[in-house]
């Protein structure tokens, strides 16, 4: 408790000197439902159309849920889909991968879904935890399982059955290339390692792009902490003060460049997380701030799962020596290093795509 009010007392001491730079009104209750139909967004007409991304929709359990979505180029509709994962935090969702989808010109099918309480802005459903309880990081998991099995799969398999008469055929990926990639963004790693766990036949690699050390992930985080940390975020009263102030876009330029970016954030980053600060999208970030992602180690799942493992670092990020346990403590994992500190698909989309290539997607 005295840590989050510390931060609290760091966050009221930097608003105060960056006040001036906040907006007058930004309309936070105002919301927009995109229609039940694909949208594009990409507003480019000269690009070809499987460059353009679609924002589209689809149910699981009782939630409506959004994801952003980029069809194969020509020649890679038979390939192996990829599926990326966003970070939660304040103003985050599927939009983090835009840089990296437009990037990816000669690109297999993407699939970049929202979280269960995220992409409040795309029009999917808010997240109650009063009247819905969730699981984490399993129901985050549940949702992207949903998606892969009855969307990204199917689809994939479909379009290999159109072109080919034959399943036998050998796709640019190779014959024996069989699932999905999955990449996963900072904090959420614990999703994508429990992914891979449990889809050992629709997922075949798994990407960490600044995940946290290897230390964190297999060390549970105390319920009592977990506890306090939730209440206080909750917290009409201080937990409300500080989401105010941390949706500020003064804050998040501060915070992003002190501690995201290796340059300084550009404004479409500021445009972004400006959208999707809003009230409803608050209880995803308050439950992922409070670590209820790290209420158990998963080191077993690591070392259980036989996928191959990537764990790409920040050429800025002073944790990358800590990260170095991943390769050796598991059997298929190897380390490497990029141009950028903390948000390398948007920082370094080319060399990520780089990367996804080397794969073999």
């Amino acid at each position: 408790m005295c840590r989050l009010v510390f931060i609290l007392g760091l966050v009221l001491h930097i608003s105060s000197t960056l006040a001036f730079l906040q907006g007058c009104n930004r309309g936070k209750s105002q919301r927009v439902v995109i229609s039940q139909q694909a949208t594009t967004l990409n507003n480019d007409s000269s690009k070809a159309s499987h460059n353009k991304l679609e924002l589209q929709r689809y149910n699981h359990k009782s939630f409506n849920l959004t994801y952003l979505y980029k069809e194969a180029a020509p020649g890679r509709e038979k390939d192996r889909p990829i599926i990326l994962i966003h970070p939660v935090g304040v103003g985050l969702s599927s939009w983090f991968w835009k840089r990296l989808m437009d990037s990816y010109e000669d690109n297999p099918p993407i699939y970049a879904p929202d979280l269960i309480g995220c992409g409040i802005d795309h029009g999917a459903d808010a997240w109650d935890p009063d009247t819905i309880g969730l699981f984490f990081p399993l129901s985050w998991v549940e949702g992207v399982e949903t998606l892969i099995n009855e969307i990204a799969i199917p689809k994939w398999r479909e379009s290999q059955t159109l072109q080919f008469p034959s399943m036998f055929g050998v796709n640019r990926q190779g014959k024996d290339a069989l699932g999905c990639l999955v990449i996963v963004q900072g904090g959420l790693a614990p999703v994508g390692i429990m992914l891979v766990k449990r889809n050992p036949l629709t997922i075949s690699n798994l990407m960490l792009t600044s995940p946290p050390t290897y230390t964190d992930v297999t060390t549970a985080v105390p319920t009592a902490e977990l506890q306090r940390n939730y209440e206080f975020l909750r917290s009409p009263i201080l937990g409300s003060i500080a989401f105010n102030l941390l949706e500020s876009r003064a804050l998040i330029k501060f915070f992003s460049n002190r501690f995201l970016f290796q340059e300084e954030c550009d404004d479409d980053w500021l445009d972004e997380t400006d959208k999707e600060s809003v009230v409803a999208a608050r209880t995803p970030v308050q439950a992922f701030n409070a670590g209820l992602l790290q209420h158990r180690s998963f080191e077993e799942d690591l070392k259980e799962s036989p996928q191959p493992k990537l764990i790409v670092s920040g050429e800025g990020d002073k944790r990358a020596v800590d990260r170095q346990p991943y390769e050796e403590q598991l059997d298929t994992c190897s380390l490497t290093t990029i141009p950028g500190l903390n948000v390398l698909p948007w920082e370094s989309p080319k060399e990520v795509v780089d990367l996804i290539k080397e794969l073999g997607y």
